[in-house]
């Protein structure tokens, strides 16, 4: 799975749709990112939350009693605060040279998907769950991926393919390797499942769910349903 997602990296430029067929393709993307999201997810950082207070018995009581929530919302507000960063940076003179390997916005976007992906590619190594399950983990971030690149791509243009998806391919094997040689704790495990889960409740919402005029609602919602109800029998 773990080059499967390098080998995506590498051949998502050869992707190219019809725009009607590419709107649908994200919009089902996007489905099937919210379904993981909530489905699968939410209740894994709870569970985890539960795990932490059994084993940090101070934690019960304290106000880091929603630490795992609380790394979670971090997540989420590192993504935005990122992505506010890269919208501001364009509004500067370095707009017109987003694409130069110089660029401190390039280097910035790839530093904290590289980040993103490490953490990912740790995920990967979870020794809690069936087979079954990371199967859904490898549909949801499959697509989350494709997704991810093509945004990559649109900004950086020449310089992602040249430099960019090596970087990120290697996030992910340094992010396994980490993962198939230590031995952590469960709940660091979560701690780092929770900070991913609200990076990507941000960037499915944010950057994958198209805009009204964009969006196809047709292939969101099948998204949403097909990959909901495989998340849950599975």
């Amino acid at each position: 799975m773990a080059v499967s997602f390098v080998l995506i990296h590498f051949l998502s430029i050869y992707i190219s749709l019809p725009k009607a067929l590419l709107r649908r393709f994200i919009s089902f993307s996007a489905g099937v990112g919210i379904a993981y999201v909530f489905i699968h997810l939410w209740p894994q950082v709870a569970h985890t939350q539960e795990l932490a207070e059994q084993e940090i018995h101070w934690l019960e009581g304290h106000m880091l009693h929603y630490a795992l929530y609380i790394i979670a919302l971090l997540g989420l507000s590192v993504f935005y605060a990122m992505d506010r960063l890269i919208a501001r940076a364009y509004e500067t003179k370095e707009q017109t040279n987003p694409n130069l390997i110089e660029s401190r916005l390039f280097w910035a976007h790839i530093a904290f998907f590289s980040l993103y992906n490490a953490m990912i590619g740790y995920l990967l190594t979870d020794r809690r769950e069936p087979d079954a399950t990371l199967v859904v983990f490898f549909i949801a971030f499959a697509l989350h991926f494709v997704t991810n690149d093509w945004g990559l791509r649109h900004h950086h243009e020449s310089v992602y393919d040249q430099y960019g998806r090596y970087i990120l391919s290697l996030a992910i094997i340094v992010g396994f390797g980490i993962g198939v040689f230590s031995d952590f704790p469960e709940y660091i495990f979560g701690s780092v499942e929770a900070f991913v889960a609200g990076a990507m409740t941000l960037n499915v919402i944010k950057h994958e769910l198209p805009s009204e005029r964009e969006g196809n609602l047709e292939g969101f919602l099948t998204g949403v349903i097909s990959a909901g109800f495989l998340f849950i029998f599975i």
